[in-house]
């Protein structure tokens, strides 16, 4: 049986080249507002080839998943978790030269692109999280994760669902 290709997944499912130019897009920025913010223009940029790459196989990826579970559209858990997942794999942030952390740069972007998402998602403010020290634990936990164990997009997805089922208990 022969593969399908990227293009024969994406336009199977309708995913047309805008949105995958707005993803890319959308991704772009959030990456070049991270190396803007760390001040990393001298040592870091993002290869485009691999973001492009990234956004493709993130696509095909969320297809396959939809075709698979016969579903029509993706929840917030997956967008992330496999978005993370892609971004992790691909790597579109290449260091220019060594700097401390500069083998860890993709990782601790991602960190930092799924905590930013997820306290967004549950309305809770950069303050109130960067003074939380369970917050601050588990980003340690999520970047020590990404660096050094297993990831898959299910275990993202997991570790996703699991951070707003905290979010939505509430203490007597």
């Amino acid at each position: 049986m022969p593969k399908t290709s990227a293009k024969e997944y994406l336009e199977k499912f309708d995913i047309g080249k805008d949105r995958v130019i707005h993803r890319y897009a959308m991704l772009i920025r959030t990456l070049h507002t991270f190396i803007n913010h760390y001040n990393l223009n001298d040592k870091v940029r993002v290869d485009g080839r691999m973001l492009e790459q990234m956004v493709v196989d993130y696509f095909v990826d969320s297809v396959r998943v939809k075709e698979f579970h016969n579903i029509k559209n993706t929840n917030t858990e997956k967008i992330y978790a496999y978005t993370a997942y892609w971004l992790f794999r691909r790597k579109p942030l290449q260091a220019l030269k060594n700097f401390n952390g500069c083998e860890f740069i993709n990782e601790f972007f991602i960190t930092l692109f799924l905590t930013s998402n997820l306290i967004s998602e549950k309305g809770i403010s950069n303050t109130i999280a960067n003074n939380n020290p369970t917050y601050k634990k588990f980003q340690e936990l999520l970047f020590y994760n990404l660096k050094y164990r297993p990831v898959s997009q299910q275990s993202l997805e997991l570790m996703i669902e699991a951070f707003f089922c905290g979010c939505d208990f509430t203490t007597p």
